[in-house]
């Protein structure tokens, strides 16, 4: 019961701790968001397979596997 008590005091002092240091460095390094470089998916080729052959029969699979 005390080793929960300890671990519950540690998570809320390092909750406190991370929760200042936050408010502290806030405007310390504004954020810069910079115009996306990868193309759009509009302008992407997408290839595409078809494969068309008839479904093989048991027997033939049989004679394929041996």
């Amino acid at each position: 019961m005390n080793i929960r008590k300890n671990f519950e005091a540690l998570f809320l002092a390092s909750a406190a701790l991370g929760l200042a240091a936050s408010f502290a460095t806030a405007n310390e390094r504004p954020v810069e968001i910079l115009q996306s470089t990868t193309p759009s998916l509009e302008s992407m080729n997408v290839q595409t397979i078809v494969v068309s052959a008839p479904r093989l029969t048991a027997a033939e699979k049989a004679s394929l596997n041996g």
